[in-house]
């Protein structure tokens, strides 16, 4: 429990550092009149293709859900996937979207897995993306070594959790016994080797997220017009480094990359600062607000 509070800490302790050391550096005054003046019609056209990014969320779990023969229709996978956005919105690294797996009536060890591939599929995709648009729009030598660091950790983040050694470390710290790690495994190993699946899972990731590339686009251009349209393939570069676990929910991360992004090529500031935070409140916050509603529902 010390640990925890410990680790909770200092994420608050970076949270609030970036945050503040941001507002002092930028014009608290701009950044409120960008909020006050968002064209507010241009930002509703984002919307339908926010719900097409929920749905195709829910769709990619299902698929994953059914490499273990787990059939649900795509409505309760899109109310558990809300859930978990809930549950993530709360934690570092959206780690809370692991609940995911409790509103399912199947084995925890079997459920869990899906949970983990649904992240790392993710996490592979904005790899790639994210070094592709540093290469190509943000050849700056300090965000070149940062993206080559954030690739390390994610790769070595995605081998922790396929490695059965270093799985049965971790659930022995639960106390878990041998079966559920065998479950687990074998989970891993059944979605792994079914490569039509991950094939289909990974070209709706990837539509995912170039239908977050155009809100993006949308946010950037309801802020102001004049923006550079570049700017929207920094997204990839500013969504992976704020799910970095080191900050809650990723505030303060994403604002700081972003800004520095911004001010990489000549933007204002402030339009960086803004810009991820609308983001969030469309794709992120308002869906978890849904989510808590779900949770209030009794579990069927």
């Amino acid at each position: 429990m010390i640990v925890m509070s410990w680790k909770t800490a200092g994420k608050i302790a970076v949270t609030s550092g970036l945050m503040l050391y941001l507002v002092s550096k930028l014009d608290v005054n701009t950044i409120y009149e960008i909020f006050t003046q968002i064209d507010l019609v241009l930002l509703t056209l984002s919307l339908p293709f926010i719900v097409l990014m929920y749905l195709i969320k829910a769709r990619k779990w299902q698929a994953l859900l059914g490499c273990i023969d787990v059939e649900i229709p795509i409505k309760r996978s899109l109310e558990i996937i809300l859930i978990g956005t809930f549950y993530g919105a709360l934690t570092p690294g959206r780690a809370g979207e692991v609940s995911r797996a409790f509103y399912l009536d199947t084995e925890k060890s079997r459920s869990i897995p899906t949970v983990i591939m649904d992240r790392t599929v993710d996490a592979i995709c904005l790899l790639i993306l994210s070094v592709l648009s540093t290469a190509l729009f943000f050849k700056d030598r300090t965000l070149i070594y940062l993206m080559i660091l954030v690739v390390l950790l994610f790769i070595t983040g995605i081998i922790i959790t396929m490695n059965e050694r270093t799985v049965t470390f971790a659930f022995k710290s639960f106390s878990q016994g041998k079966e559920y790690t065998e479950n687990y495994m074998k989970t891993i190993r059944e979605i792994t080797g079914n490569k039509k699946a991950l094939f289909f899972v990974f070209s709706l990731t990837l539509g995912y997220y170039i239908l977050n590339l155009l809100v993006y686009w949308i946010v950037i251009k309801s802020l102001s017009p004049a923006l550079n349209n570049i700017l929207t393939f920094s997204l990839p570069i500013v969504v992976i480094l704020g799910n970095l676990p080191i900050s809650i929910s990723g505030f303060g991360v994403r604002e700081f990359a972003s800004v520095t992004i911004f001010k990489m090529l000549n933007e204002n500031s402030a339009y960086g600062f803004t810009c991820p935070v609308v983001l969030y409140l469309l794709t992120s916050l308002s869906p978890a607000l849904f989510g808590f509603l779900f949770t209030l529902k009794k579990k069927p």
